[in-house]
């Protein structure tokens, strides 16, 4: 029966002229062709199979060689046919939904993507929810069920391993990088940047900025768009970098995750949909912008709420009148570069007043946040600093700038005693 209705859809095509139908008939012809190119795309899966089976038994080349040879395909339309025989061996009901035409070959790409590298239990569980993919993507555009498929492998990954998503981001901190070379035939100075999400969202909110700031320039007008780009980049890394900014990151992320963690619906990801560990978002609250939006069900917004700040000037004067660095008892990176931690976090309930702020650098501000360590501190700044397990690491005066704390209770030692984890 699909044979038959690939045959009519054929037919159909044969017989019409796009070039003078109407706006109904056009919509009826992009159908037919959609029938026949998932015919076609499920045909070419099978192909696939086939020259892997027979590669197998020592009877062909490769399934990429087989496709590129026979079917004039590129390497990457090749790999992508082998991908999307995986998931149709893979997901129960895609291979007859792709050759009914009643979900597109890029709805595969997209879920051989998002599960190419997943751990074997993880994959697994993923399989299980196979026939509510296939209605998504029967369903849903393109980009519509890449989110959602994102959003989906982002809990059944948060069941296995709650810290996965940290873990992550912080293999991603762990090997961003950027590279420099000289393009030999064209003599052009390459840069090749590799960030994280989070400092790929703020260099790129700088460079926006920037980006604006020469658009609205009438001397610009003229200049072509790829040059003010490179201009921007220029603007953005020459600005004054001594000047302290709070973070131009938007992240979107429920009430409940922010104030008590990862539920089942959690939603929190930055602005173009990068999924982002719930940690770290409750992280960039101690110091950031805090946009307040509410939203009805129907996903309309109802109110948009003031924004707010959180430590102000004269409280870092204060603080920086208390310390001179992070108040990590081995830390010797300046208050100058450090964030101001709530000791009970603001997305808790934590109050913006010097009895519930620390100056944290970069490195143990993640390690309270992401690393699930604890903080206390009484009203005289006595410290306590509490591992994952409930075990008690530190307890002493976190002020350095007293000399009690300078004496005895900060020791800066230049060897760090074994039992002491420290990130």
């Amino acid at each position: 029966m699909q044979g038959i209705g690939v045959l009519e859809s054929l037919q159909e095509l044969f017989a019409a002229d796009p070039d003078v139908v109407d706006r109904e008939r056009l919509g009826a012809l992009i159908r037919h062709g959609r029938a026949v190119r998932g015919f076609l795309d499920a045909a070419d899966v099978r192909f696939s199979r086939r020259s892997r089976q027979l590669a197998e038994a020592g009877q062909s080349e490769s399934p990429m060689a087989v496709l590129m040879d026979e079917g004039r395909r590129s390497g990457k339309e090749a790999k992508a046919t082998q991908d999307r025989d995986r998931v149709c061996e893979q997901f129960d009901g895609f291979e007859d939904a792709l050759a009914a035409g009643d979900v597109s070959g890029d709805h595969l790409d997209v879920l051989a993507r998002l599960t190419r590298n997943l751990a074997d239990d993880i994959a697994a569980d993923v399989r299980t929810e196979a026939a509510d993919l296939l209605a998504s993507a029967s369903n849903d555009y393109v980009s519509q069920f890449e989110r959602s498929t994102k959003e989906r492998i982002a809990c059944i990954t948060s069941q296995h391993a709650p810290e996965d998503e940290a873990a992550e981001l912080d293999r991603q901190r762990a090997e961003s990088n950027m590279k420099r070379w000289t393009d030999k035939a064209s003599g052009m100075k390459m840069t090749l940047l590799s960030l994280d999400p989070i400092r790929d969202s703020a260099f790129h909110t700088a460079v926006e900025a920037q980006l604006a700031r020469l658009r609205q320039d009438p001397a610009n007008a003229k200049v072509p768009f790829s040059l003010l780009q490179v201009e921007a980049v220029m603007a953005a890394v020459s600005s004054d970098a001594s000047a302290r900014r709070i973070p131009e990151i938007t992240v979107h992320v429920d009430h409940e995750s922010l104030c008590h963690g990862r539920h089942d619906d959690t939603l929190c990801e930055m602005s173009d949909g990068t999924p982002l560990p719930v940690g770290t978002a409750q992280r960039l609250c101690c110091e950031a912008i805090i946009s307040a939006v509410v939203i009805d069900p129907d996903g309309t917004v109802r109110q948009l709420c003031a924004e707010q700040r959180t430590a102000n000037r004269q409280q870092r004067r204060a603080l920086r009148a208390m310390y001179r660095t992070c108040a990590h008892p081995h830390c010797e990176v300046g208050f100058d570069h450090c964030r101001i931690h709530h000791i009970q976090w603001w997305s808790q309930g934590g109050k913006t007043v010097l009895t519930n702020m620390i100056p944290l650098c970069e490195t143990h501000h993640h390690l309270v946040h992401e690393g699930r360590w604890q903080l206390e501190m009484t009203a005289d700044r006595i410290t306590t600093w509490i591992r994952p397990d409930g075990t008690t690491w530190w307890r002493g005066a976190c002020n350095d700038r007293t000399e009690p704390a300078r004496r005895a209770n900060r020791p800066r030692p230049k060897a760090r005693p074994p039992d002491q984890l420290l990130v």
